[in-house]
């Protein structure tokens, strides 16, 4: 599974606030995606902000239902790029100039 993908399975998921922060951090860990470690650490700052400040921090949560521009950018990315079919090496070395089938 790529990045990507983890993140959306792992917003879908219902666990506490805790979890979701533990699992986007590892996902996090496994990336070298630019972008995506961006908009990591504003979903996983603003989880962190929630998580300090909650009264209820044993319940468990969907983050898909919780709306928030953070949380909608960092979807909207991992659909758009989970749409393009390509792995992340693909993706990377794209956006540092690779061109597929062009030899230099």
């Amino acid at each position: 599974m790529t990045p990507y993908e983890l993140v959306i399975r792992s917003l879908t998921e219902t666990k506490t606030l805790l979890k979701h922060i533990l699992s986007l951090g590892k996902i996090r860990q496994s990336t070298e995606d630019l972008i995506l470690l961006n908009k990591l650490d504003k979903v996983i700052s603003q989880l962190q902000h929630a998580h300090s400040t909650s009264k209820s921090k044993s319940t468990p949560i969907s983050l898909e239902r919780k709306s928030s521009s953070e949380i909608e950018e960092l979807v909207k990315y991992c659909l758009h790029t989970i749409g393009t079919r390509k792995p992340e090496w693909q993706i990377l070395a794209e956006r540092n100039g690779w061109i597929p089938g062009k030899i230099r």
